[in-house]
């Protein structure tokens, strides 16, 4: 993987790992604070969410024990107050009855106080049990788990918050870094004072994690984003192959296509285990600038990486969009501005050269053509933004938010074939607004 420190900066080559594979169950307090606490631990560490357990969870001791057993945890993560203590505890008596047999035996991280810690060790035994004070220690330590315990390691949600951070630092302005590989889907939001905000969602990919993205999206889901008809047995083959064996980069168009849907539903159902795990999503939609890095940034052509951020994250300013394939520097592709017009408006974009007006009608998708690199603001139908240009100019995008599709086929295959056809992601020739 190439990893930028910037976007003027050279580049350094890092070898990156996605790490071992980490199951962890949730058991957390009656609280939606402490839901969401235990939660945001999972993703910003990268481990596999397998189960959750509230105190107040409806089933039976025994269900939850079965519950337990079925997900076969390598950590039970635990955070709760004192006035959880009490159901905490039982549930980790039904983890004993679970688990008691696992080889190797879970562990229990605890995010709780002293006091609490306490009284929930005796309950643990046999299970190690580690109480941690702080939630970046708990994020260390299982990061820990995923390396192996080698600290050579470099993870690659690691280097994805490296990349998030020099963005922002670059920019002065908040950046997002949206990763898609094969087998994960990261977000992270940074702030130029170094701050990030992570998820890292396992397994949910284009290779190995493809029947994941089915499995939440469903196979219409995907299906409804490739500009050609297709039957759902068919669909279903082409993706379950993809999880049987490692896949390199694609190339052949239909293949390509295929990614882009389910890089797009990834990247939607990441979204959502993110917001519901407390982050921030609407300022990582408003981000001034966004890099997309992994597979997602290495489809042959920059519009096909476009349009697949666009529709998955559904941008909600003015943003500058930039890519970084696995073998190559970021480079930037193209400024977006998102609009929701109710009625015919127009837009005002300044640059050096002069100003010009775009008609925006609600609904309209397309491409302005500014060159490579220019400083642009813009200003009208309720948007004010700047950023510069990449490679495709400026992407003017009224679908409206949420982004709706048509339901019928004879609605929908058009839409979307347009809507590739405007970023020059299929062999069609590209247009503009």
């Amino acid at each position: 993987m190439t990893v930028s420190t910037g976007t003027e900066a050279p580049v350094e080559q890092t070898g990156v790992a996605l790490g071992r594979s980490l199951r962890v169950a949730l058991v957390h307090g009656r609280e939606e604070a402490s839901r969401r606490a235990v939660a945001h631990l999972a993703l910003a560490s990268g481990a596999e969410i397998v189960a959750r357990v509230r105190a107040t969870d409806p089933r039976s001791f025994v269900e939850a024990a079965q519950a337990l057993r079925d997900a076969k945890p390598d950590v039970v993560a635990i955070q709760g107050g004192a006035k959880d203590e009490g159901a905490l505890a039982e549930l980790l008596e039904a983890l004993r009855l679970g688990c008691g047999a696992q080889r190797p035996m879970p562990r229990i991280f605890g995010l709780v106080d002293t006091r609490v810690a306490h009284g929930l060790r005796m309950h643990a035994s046999p299970f190690e049990f580690e109480r941690f004070g702080a939630p970046s220690e708990m994020v260390e330590a299982l990061r820990d788990l995923r390396r192996g315990g080698n600290g050579e390691v470099v993870l690659r949600d690691a280097v994805i918050e490296d990349a998030a951070r020099a963005l922002a630092a670059t920019t002065g302005a908040n950046a997002l870094a949206v990763d898609v590989t094969e087998r994960s889907t990261s977000f992270v939001l940074a702030s130029p004072d170094g701050r990030t905000e992570a998820a890292h969602l396992v397994p949910l990919g284009l290779g190995m994690g493809a029947d994941h993205v089915v499995a939440r999206a469903s196979l219409d889901n995907v299906r409804r984003w490739l500009p050609w008809p297709i039957d759902a047995p068919a669909l279903l083959e082409r993706v379950f192959n993809r999880g049987r064996r490692p896949q390199g980069p694609a190339t052949a168009e239909a293949t390509v296509l295929l990614e882009m849907a389910l890089a797009r539903e990834a990247i939607a159902h990441a979204l959502r285990d993110t917001a519901e795990a407390g982050l921030d999503v609407s300022a990582m939609r408003s981000a001034p600038s966004i890099l997309i890095t992994g597979r997602a940034a290495s489809f042959p052509k920059s519009g096909q990486s476009l349009l697949v951020l666009v529709d998955g994250l559904e941008p909600s300013a003015v943003s500058t969009v930039f890519r970084e394939p696995d073998e190559g520097p970021a480079e930037r592709i193209a400024m977006v501005v998102s609009v929701i017009p109710r009625r015919p408006a127009k837009i005002r974009i300044v640059r050096a050269s002069g100003r010009s007006v775009a008609r925006v009608i609600p609904g309209s998708f397309g491409l302005v053509a500014m060159g490579a690199d220019v400083e642009v603001a813009v200003n009208g139908a309720g948007v004010r933004g700047h950023g510069r240009s990449g490679e495709l100019g400026v992407l003017i995008d009224a679908r409206g938010r949420p982004l709706s599709l048509p339901e019928r086929d004879g609605e929908r295959i058009p839409a979307v074939a347009r809507w590739h056809t405007a970023l020059g992601a299929t062999a069609e020739e590209r247009t503009s607004t």
